[in-house]
């Protein structure tokens, strides 16, 4: 009966665990974006219309540069822009190289580096070849 116990408390402590987790992220996410609604967002007053952005607001711009990266040109700034979001579309394309790879040959991409021994299995994929 005891062991009963313990696992009830161990799971009732991890499943604690993973809520307070679940709650810290989701504070840790809204104070953000409540964050970037106050930057970006005009106030409500006046001839307002829905979501109406502040005059001086560039989309994308919150004011969070801890490194001085940012430049203070407009232009340049677009640019710079527009290379993080063309990087990440090809970081996106990578990775589903990576996991088309990985589904067509059946070995992970570790293995196919000769860094690791072979623990995939297709049968476990629910995808028809």
């Amino acid at each position: 009966m005891s062991c009963f116990i313990t696992f009830k408390m161990c799971f009732l402590k991890s499943m604690l665990q993973i809520c307070l987790s679940y709650a810290g992220l989701a504070l840790l996410i809204g104070s953000l974006e409540y964050n970037r609604a106050l930057v970006g967002f005009a106030s409500p007053e006046g001839s307002f219309s829905f979501q109406q952005l502040k005059e001086d607001h560039y989309p994308g711009d919150i004011g969070f540069d801890p490194l001085g990266l940012k430049p203070d040109d407009p232009v340049e700034f677009a640019t710079i822009q527009t290379k993080e979001l063309q990087n990440g579309r090809l970081a996106m394309l990578g990775a589903a190289g990576i996991m088309a790879q990985e589904l067509v040959n059946g070995e992970e991409i570790f293995v196919n580096l000769g860094l690791a021994t072979d623990s995939f299995d297709p049968s476990s994929v629910p995808i028809q070849f």
